[in-house]
């Protein structure tokens, strides 16, 4: 959309009149008011790009941009023009509303442009309308149940009532006397002391606002958290913080995994099961699975595998090497602590497939496996019935289409042995009615003699016929 000006440009400066319009104009309306007056006439109006300079959603200033439209500061005028009969909309952009002599004189004005075959205005959505009186209703309800609320005062300490708060002073007509006409100072009243000291209230820190890529990989770990885990709709802010720490030095995808292992390494998994422990604080959990881990020195090491080689980390193995060699050290106030004087702590089970310890307090499973692992063994025995299943569908295709092949094999030879029997049959025939004509040929020469003989003996010497 193209921006026209519906008066001179007078800077970007906003009428009084307009800050007040509290009943057509939210604060967000007004700020896109002030951007949009601020840019020159041929402006390309684009309220995604708007909205990304100044940190908001794609389509966060879509309402504000219809409070504008509704209330008039902003009229959208469709113009076709004769050229190629294309159509277009330009907006124009006026610092107070505009009024009905001035839309009508701004239509006329377009359709006397050059190659403008057509111009007429286009009307606010109904969602637009919606979204004003729903505002200007609530704006009016405020005001009704709190009428004794003070107004904003711009007045400056020291002017009279009817001095400006911009240093400018007044006729009393009210007309502006210039900057070097001061009006006389009254007397500034004495400010009453409480009686006792106010406590000074401790500044809340405003959330800060993340852009469009950072929210979608933020909702990418929070949907990896599972379901057990049972985390509130509110995500507090150590959550939030942890879950952007680790997304400042990886990215989504592997934080995702790291929350996937750790559900199952850390066993908090078994801990959710029928029978186990439980979990005592779900956002404790949640930042556990997500933070960093602190104990390698290697910034590429992944709880124990390094990212760009996919190596063990070194420093990792060593760590557990010793942890194997010494007696395992129990976590301070835990159930891991000695049971005084003299006695050791309670040994931990290990995996018999990944040589995890297991957690302490905790039986070893019948079948030796740790959480991952028995999930690994599952999903190979599944993999397996899979596969078994897939080859016996695969033999019984097999054989089905063997059985089909043969049949079809037996049809043929079928066919061609009845055409072959066919074709001797007719064979047989010919070479049948061949010597029936050779037994009639030689009787019709026999009794061609005979009647010669009768008729004429003395021509038998001459006969070529014996």
């Amino acid at each position: 959309m193209r921006k026209r000006s519906g008066r001179p440009p007078r800077f970007a400066a906003v009428p009084n009149e307009t800050v007040d319009d509290a009943s057509s104009l939210d604060l967000e309306a007004l700020g896109l008011l002030t951007v949009v007056l601020r840019h020159r006439d041929g402006y390309e109006i684009t309220l995604p790009e708007i909205a990304e300079k100044y940190g908001y959603g794609r389509d966060g200033l879509a309402g504000a941009w219809g409070l504008l439209q509704v209330a008039r500061y902003i009229i959208k005028v469709k113009i076709q023009w004769a050229r190629d009969n294309q159509w277009s909309t330009e907006v124009v952009v006026y610092d107070t509303p505009a009024t009905d002599d001035e839309v009508q004189e701004l239509l006329a004005s377009i359709a006397g442009e050059d190659n403008v075959r057509l111009a007429k205005l286009e009307p606010p959505t109904k969602t637009a309308r919606e979204r004003a009186a729903k505002h200007s209703a609530k704006v009016e309800a405020k005001r009704k149940s709190k009428p004794e609320r003070r107004k904003v005062d711009f007045d400056v300490p020291g002017q009279s009532a009817g001095d400006s708060g911009r240093g400018r002073g007044r006729r009393d007509g009210g007309e502006d006397q210039g900057s070097g006409a001061a009006a006389p100072a009254a007397p500034a009243k004495p400010t009453r002391q409480s009686a006792a000291p106010k406590k000074p209230q401790k500044k809340k820190e405003p959330g800060r606002r993340l852009t469009q890529h950072k929210a979608a990989a933020v909702k990418q770990v929070e949907a990896a958290f599972p379901e057990e885990l049972q985390l509130p709709s509110y995500r507090p802010p150590v959550l939030r913080d942890a879950i952007l720490e680790a997304l400042s030095a990886r990215p989504p995808e592997v934080v995702v995994e790291r929350v996937k292992r750790r559900w199952w390494k850390h066993g908090y998994e078994e801990a959710v099961m029928p029978g186990g422990k439980g979990i005592g604080s779900a956002i404790g959990v949640a930042v556990a699975l997500v933070r960093p881990s602190v104990d390698c020195p290697d910034p590429m090491c992944e709880d124990g595998v390094v990212l760009d080689t996919g190596a063990p980390c070194r420093a990792c193995e060593q760590r557990k090497e010793d942890r194997r060699r010494g007696p395992v050290p129990a976590q301070r106030g835990g159930a891991d602590e000695g049971q005084g004087d003299g006695v050791p702590p309670p040994r931990r089970w290990k995996c018999r497939s990944c040589h995890t310890l297991g957690r302490s307090g905790i039986e070893a499973p019948e079948d030796g496996l740790c959480g991952p692992c028995r999930k690994e063994e599952q999903e190979a025995v599944a993999a397996a019935a899979a596969a078994h299943e897939r080859m016996a569908e695969a033999d019984a295709r097999r054989e089905q289409l063997a059985r089909e092949q043969w049949i079809e094999l037996v049809e043929d030879a079928y066919s061609e042995h009845a055409e072959r029997e066919r074709d001797a049959a007719a064979e047989r025939e010919r070479r049948e009615a061949e010597e029936q004509r050779k037994l009639r040929d030689a009787e019709e020469r026999r009794l061609i003699q005979e009647q010669i003989a009768r008729e004429h003996p003395e021509l038998l010497a001459y006969s070529q016929t014996s």
